[in-house]
C-alpha cells in the first residue's frame, strides 16, 4: 500500500521547515496550498523560488529558450560589502579575495543539480556602490527536467549560507571593537 504524492508531502514539509529555520515561514503561510496534490505541489514550489530572496526577476529569452531568474536580496549585497572591505583593506586582488571563492563553491554546491540548470553569481567589489547591484542569476532551458524542490532547497541554503557569513562578520567585528 503506498501514500498517494508521499514524496511531495515530505518535500514539502522538509522545505517549510528550512523556511522556518531562515525566519521565511510566512512564504509556507502565504504561497502554500492547504492540501498537496501534484498540482499544488508544483505551485508550491514555483511559489517558493519567487519568494526566499528579497527580489525575483523572471524572464524568458525565447532564442536561447531559457527561463532566466534574477535573484537580488540585502544578505547577497551586504556579503559582497564585506568582500570589497577585505579588498580594500587587504590590497589585494578580486581573484585572491577568499570571499569570493567561497560564494562561488557554496553556490556551485547547491545548484549544480541538473544539466538543464545554469547559474552565474555576479558579486561585484570593486565599490561599495556597485556591491549593491551584486545578484544570483539562475537560468533553465527545460523546467521540466529540473527538479522544483532541489532548486527550492539549493536557494533556501544558499540564502541561508550568505545570511550566517554576514552574521558572522558582524559578530567579528563587533568583538575586534570590543
Amino acid at each position: 500500500m503506498g501514500i498517494e504524492c508521499f514524496h511531495e508531502i515530505v518535500n514539502t514539509i522538509t522545505l517549510a521547515k528550512e523556511l522556518h529555520n531562515i525566519g521565511k515561514y510566512g512564504i509556507v503561510a502565504d504561497n502554500f496550498y492547504d492540501v498537496i496534490s501534484y498540482d499544488a505541489y508544483y505551485e508550491n514550489m514555483i511559489n517558493a523560488i519567487d519568494s526566499i530572496f528579497e527580489v525575483c526577476h523572471v524572464r524568458y529569452d525565447e532564442l536561447a529558450e531559457e527561463d532566466c531568474m534574477i535573484f537580488i536580496d540585502d544578505v547577497i549585497i551586504e556579503y559582497y560589502r564585506i568582500a570589497w572591505e577585505y579588498e580594500k583593506a587587504n590590497k589585494i586582488p578580486r581573484e585572491k579575495n577568499p570571499y569570493i571563492t567561497a560564494a562561488e563553491k557554496e553556490v556551485q554546491k547547491w545548484l549544480n543539480i541538473s544539466y538543464s540548470l545554469g547559474w552565474k553569481l555576479l558579486g561585484y567589489t570593486k565599490s561599495e556602490a556597485k556591491a549593491k547591484k551584486s545578484r544570483l542569476i539562475v537560468y533553465t532551458c527545460n523546467w521540466d527536467f529540473c527538479e522544483h524542490d532541489q532548486l527550492v532547497y539549493g536557494l533556501i541554503m544558499i540564502y541561508k549560507w550568505f545570511s550566517d557569513k554576514c552574521a558572522e562578520y558582524r559578530n567579528k567585528k563587533e568583538e575586534t571593537a570590543a
